[in-house]
C-alpha cells in the first residue's frame, strides 16, 4: 500500500510539474523587452516586387524576421520560409534590411536595448499600393 500511494505521489508530481517549472521560469525570468520594436516606416514595396520580379519568386507572401540593435537599424534577416537558392535569401533580405526604419526597443527602465520585429508582405497588396 505503501509503494502505490508513494507511487501516486510521484505520478503527479510529474503530471503537474511542467506546469509547475512554467510558471516558475515566467516569473524568474526577466521580460527582455518591455516595449517591443516599433517600425517606423518602410518604403521598399516596389523594390521588393522588383526584385522578387528578377528572382522569380512565384509565392503569395514573404515572411520574415528582423534583428534590429540598441539603436534601431536591422542587423540581421531571417525569412521564415526560407528559398532552396541562399542567393535568393540573401538579396531579399538586403532589400528588406535596407527599407526598414526602426525605433528600437526598451526595457523596463526605457533604456534601448536590442530586439526583434516579425512581419509578412503580402505580394497583391504590393502590387495594389504600388
Amino acid at each position: 500500500m505503501v509503494r502505490i500511494a508513494s507511487l501516486t505521489a510521484a505520478a503527479a508530481a510529474l503530471i503537474f510539474a511542467p506546469a509547475a517549472i512554467a510558471n516558475d521560469a515566467a516569473e524568474i525570468a526577466p521580460a527582455s523587452e518591455a516595449t517591443p520594436v516599433k517600425l517606423v516606416e518602410f518604403d521598399g514595396g516596389w523594390e521588393v516586387l522588383k526584385t522578387s520580379s528578377r528572382l522569380r519568386v512565384w509565392r503569395s507572401h514573404l515572411a520574415y524576421k528582423l534583428s534590429v540593435d540598441a539603436e534601431g537599424k536591422p542587423t540581421d534577416c531571417e525569412l521564415t520560409e526560407g528559398f532552396r537558392r541562399a542567393y535568393v535569401n540573401k538579396k531579399l533580405c538586403s532589400v528588406l534590411m535596407k527599407s526598414h526604419t526602426f525605433e528600437p526597443a526598451r526595457d523596463a527602465s526605457d533604456a534601448p536595448v536590442a530586439g526583434s520585429y516579425t512581419n509578412s508582405l503580402s505580394y497583391v497588396d504590393l502590387r495594389e499600393q504600388n
